[in-house]
Order: C-alpha cells, then structure tokens, then sequence
C-alpha cells in the first residue's frame, strides 16, 4: 500500500510539491532534504485536531494524556482509505508567496561593438573606480582570456592594477577617437592643428596591451629629457566637458584627501591633460559636500524695497524701531555700594531718523512697559513699533539675552501685547539673525554707543549724570543733517530731525522773536503750521531721494526651493558644526523674491534670512 507522512501544514505541503530553487535559502534547504530522503513517500493532509503531534507540541498533563488520541492515533486510520481526508487542491497561497525567491532577470543587449558598450559603462556608473572595473571585465570578455580551471573565483574576482591601467587607457583612446577626431586625422595627415592646440605639441603614440597596442593623443612638451614617468611626461589628453573626465577629476580629488585646486591640477597633471583644468577642477571642488562644509557660501538676494513706512510724512516717531544696548557701568557713589548696570533702550523715528533714548535700571519686563510708557507720553502713541525678534538683539551681553528670552515667551508676550493694544499700537518683529531687516535703528546704536564710549570711557556715573550724557547724545544725533548740505548760501541751514521736532537745530543759538505788531493768535498758529509743512517740503525734496540707491546686493539671484537641502549658519561655531536642514516654506517678497525661509532640523523648524543659509551643491553623479 506504501508509506504516507501526514502534516497539518498546508504550506508545507505546497513547498513541498515546489522545486526547491523556487524558494528562499533557508526553507528551500530543508525542503531539499525532505524531498530527496522522502522521495518514495506519500505526503497527506491531517486536520490539527486529528494530528497527535499537537499533543506534545501544545503540551499536556499527564493525567489528561490517556484521554487524548497519544496512544491511538486518529480514528480514521482504522478505516478504509476512501474514508481519509482527501489531499488539498494545489493552489498559491499569499503566505506561501513570502518564502519564494525573488528572481534577477539579467537583461543582454547587443551593441554590436565594444565602444558602444564603453559609452553605456560610463553614463551608467557614476563611480571612476566601479567604471574601470567593469570595463576591465569586459575587455576579458572581448580579449577571449583564458580561464586556467587551477583559479579560485576570488583570484578571477579581483582585478589586478595592470588590468585597471589598461582599462583606462582603453577608455581615454576610446573619448579621443570620438572627441578629438578631427584633430588625429589632422595629425595622420601632418596638417597644422587649431590655435588652441598648437602649443600643446600633440602627437600620437602606441601603448601596447595584453592584446595589441592602443593609439593614444599625447600632449607633448619640453619633458622630455625629464626623470620622470611617461605618463607625466607625455600625459593623454582629454576633453573638459566628458563625464568620465569629470568623474575621473572627483575621484583624484577625494582619493588624494579633498585636495585643494591647486594641488589638484599637479595631480591630475601626473596622468592627464585636460583642456582648461583650472575651470573643471574649481567646479568639482565647489561640488564637494564635505569640502562645502568648510567653507559655504552664503546665499544673498538683491537688497529690497524700504516699508512703506519709511515714506510716511507723518509727525515724528509714528512709526518707531527700538533697540536696546548696554550694559553701562552706573554708581551710587556711596561708599561700598557695587556699581550696577544700566540699559538703553533706544526710539528711532521711520521717517524723520530722529532718535529717542530711555534709560532702563533693570532688565524685566515690567522696566521695559514703564520705559514704554514714558516714551508714549513724551512722543504720543505710535502707529506700530518695530524691534528685533527674540534672538537676535545685535551688541547684547549676556544679560541682555536672558532678558530678551523673558520679554519674548509666551507669557511675557501676552503682558506686552495686552499693553500695546490698550494704548493702541501693535509690535512687529522682524525674522530671527536679520539685523539688516533693522538696519535703521543698528545704524542710531552705533552711532549712540560711539558718542557715549568716547565720553564715558570707563566712569563710573551715577543715573542722573548718565541719563543727561545719554540726552545730550540725543540732542547731537538729532541735529545732524539728513540730507547733503547745500552749496548755496541762500538755501539756509541743513534738514535736521530737530527741525521736525521743534523746528530748529536742538544745538543752535536761540534768536528773539520778532515782534511783527502784535499778530493774532490764528496768525502765529498759521506760522507755525507754514514752517512744518516748509520742512517737509525739505523732507521730500532733499532727503527723500537719497533712499533711491542700493548699497550693496545690486544683482538678483534664484530663489531658494522648498525641499532644498541647506546649511544654516550659527553664530560663535566653526562652520563644520553648522546644523542641516532642509527648506519646507518660504516668504516671498511684494517683488517676488525669496528673503526669509523656514527651515526644518533636527530639533524642529526655524526661520531664517536666506543670508543665514548655504545650500548644498548639487550632486549631478558626475
């Protein structure tokens, strides 16, 4: 009747009617062997509940076993073999499917010649090493080695360095024939080259090979008496624009330790002539990622329209920037009482650039409402105030950043803006690291801090004495010029702030007032408002149109993609330690140019001006 084997797995039983190849190494070993020692044998299906085998597998107590089928078996075996399960239909099953072997089609072409398929192999492969191996294979193939049967596969495997070498010269006369054809047919000719290859003294030589010689194009020289190697005496020759010479440049550059372009010239030199060296070895250093990261380049843009702000002939400071500086050194002057330090937050106006300077004694929130306050009540409630973001306020010590990060979280915000809205101005920060966004008020700083460090140097003054230098610096900043000063006598004196202010230089001579009859009181208010307006007129016709020039970004340039991978620079760290990230928004301009981006890194998103970011190279495989 014969043997059977009885299974309750149906995949098993699948593998099993399978050839073994089919399958993965680790089943298809097994499967293997249960073939070849049970290759007379019947396999059947059995129910999981008839299978005794569970019994042990799944575990029993001994007092249940006598109850089990251990010792009987299944029922049905005791009858006829009509009345056995009946095999199952041979069907694919997705389980089964996971343990077959993925199969690897290889896909011939016929090319017809080996140069066809040196220009596959080169615009296929993107490394210079990868290349010459594949291509020194090929040449075995194309050169009918033979293959001495005492060779391992690991001796076939490895390609010696004479195969390498003469793979490389296999290629170079295969780009020449193509590249320069016109050239080597002039040489067989003994025609006279183009200009630009005269002084090169191109010359044609053969290389012998395994099997025959290779033409090659050699650049000829005065070397030729030198110690030195042929290939350094007479390097071949080639194109600057090919891909192989490309691939063949990055990879000398990385092999010899991302040397610089002007080591990389001598290097290539040693082998190779390449046309205009310097602009393809400059090209492939700048496409460096790694030699990127020493040295990025960041982006700019060409330099923006001013705020409409800038352009309102509206009272003084209403439109206001704000900065703060400091610390200054101020005293009690009671003895044993430590000096402290002091603060300046410093108002200056969008139109007029007439500046405003308030003394702070403390760092916290509350100082900088009431320093708010008693600038709104001297100057009256602004329109908006612009101010540094939360990061970046330029100059700052230590303190001063601790303080910032006070004044700006979430609950110190709500304080400061639940004020701005009572008064009734609102606050707009410009984008973190941009101190060029507020390049109006960084300009009153320096100019600030210049007046007061010249006259302070290292005294110690108390908060009166330095709350009047800091107002007297005030009064200097707000009489200079606004606009060039007129070569005629007859214009009068310059455009200052002050005169915007109160209608005369802050530092000029009072004069007594005229006494014109007694005028009404309607006619000197009607003075007034004529002298005002006169100064804006001034306002508009000499100083206005200074703001036309750009001073520096003059050129536009692309904007910056979402998705772009970019360095983003941080300050106080080297630039091989800045962080990477990659562009996931971006804030177009009214002029359609791309200044601020978001950034997504490792630790979240941050936004940044583009004059903070270096994007990475592009890798074309070259």
């Amino acid at each position: 009747m014969g043997i059977f084997f009885w299974t309750d797995s149906r995949i098993v039983l699948q593998w099993l009617t399978m050839h073994s190849s089919r399958l993965n190494c680790f089943v298809a070993n097994r499967i293997s062997e249960m073939q070849s020692t049970t290759s007379n044998i019947t396999w059947r299906h059995v129910p999981g509940k008839d299978n005794p085998a569970d019994i042990v597998s799944r575990g029993c107590a001994a007092s249940e076993l006598m109850e089990t089928i251990w010792f009987r078996g299944p029922s049905f075996l005791r009858q006829d073999s009509s009345g056995w399960p009946q095999p199952v239909p041979n069907s694919q099953d997705t389980n089964e499917e996971l343990e077959l072997r993925k199969a690897t089609v290889l896909t011939c072409t016929d090319n017809g010649s080996k140069e066809d398929v040196f220009d596959e192999v080169i615009n296929k492969f993107s490394s210079y090493r990868r290349i010459l191996r594949v291509i020194a294979f090929v040449l075995r193939v194309f050169n009918r080695i033979k293959v001495n049967k005492k060779v391992n596969l690991v001796d076939v495997i490895h390609t010696p360095a004479t195969e390498l070498q003469y793979a490389f010269k296999h290629i170079v006369s295969h780009i020449q024939q193509k590249t320069f054809f016109n050239e080597i047919q002039q040489l067989k000719e003994n025609r006279i080259l183009k200009p630009e290859f005269q002084k090169l003294n191109l010359f044609l030589a053969a290389t012998n090979g395994p099997n025959g010689s290779i033409t090659l194009l050699r650049v000829g020289g005065r070397l030729a008496k030198a110690p030195i190697s042929l290939d350094a005496k007479f390097p071949v020759l080639l194109p600057k624009n090919h891909c192989f010479t490309l691939k063949f440049v990055e990879y000398l550059h990385r092999h010899h330790m991302h040397a610089g372009p002007k080591a990389l010239i001598g290097i290539l030199r040693l082998q190779a002539w390449i046309v205009n060296a310097r602009e393809v070895v400059r090209k492939i250093v700048r496409r460096c990622t790694h030699c990127y990261h020493y040295k990025p380049r960041l982006m700019e843009q060409m330099m923006g329209s001013l705020p409409v702000d800038r352009f309102h002939s509206q009272r003084p400071f209403f439109v206001t920037g704000v900065d703060l500086c400091g610390p200054f050194s101020t005293s009690y002057r009671i003895r044993s009482k430590v000096p402290y330090k002091t603060y300046m937050a410093v108002f200056i106006c969008f139109s007029s650039k007439a500046i405003h300077i308030e003394l702070i004694s403390d760092l916290s929130t509350n100082n900088f409402i009431l320093c708010l306050k008693r600038f709104v009540s001297r100057r009256g409630i602004p329109l908006r105030i612009y101010c540094d973001n939360a990061t970046n306020f330029v100059g700052a010590r230590s303190q001063l950043e601790d303080f910032k990060q006070q004044l700006f979280d979430e609950a110190n915000t709500l304080n400061l803006q639940k004020f701005s809205s009572i008064v009734g101005f609102e606050f707009k920060f410009i984008p973190p690291r941009a101190p060029h966004f507020g390049g109006l008020w960084e300009a009153a700083v320096k100019s600030m801090k210049s007046l007061m460090m010249k006259n302070l140097g290292n005294t110690g003054l108390t908060y009166e004495e330095l709350q009047t230098i800091a107002i007297e610096s005030e009064a200097i900043l707000n009489s200079r010029p606004m606009a060039p000063l007129s070569e005629d006598p007859n214009d009068g004196e310059a455009l200052s702030p002050a005169h915007l202010l109160i209608g005369s230089s802050l530092m000029s001579v009072p004069e007594p007032s005229i006494d014109e009859s007694r005028p009404s009181y309607l006619t000197r208010w009607q003075r007034v408002t004529y002298l005002k307006q006169q100064f804006w007129e001034l306002w508009r016709r000499d100083y206005l149109h200074t703001l036309q020039e750009r001073s520096k970004w003059l050129k536009p340039h692309a904007n910056i993609q979402i998705g772009q991978m970019v360095i983003v620079h941080e300050d106080n760290t080297p630039p091989q330690e800045w962080i990477l990230g990659r562009i996931t928004n971006t804030h177009v301009g009214a002029d359609g140019r791309v200044r601020v981006a978001e950034i997504k890194v490792k630790n979240g998103t941050i936004r940044r001006p583009i004059c903070k970011i270096a994007p990475l190279p592009e890798q074309t495989g070259a």
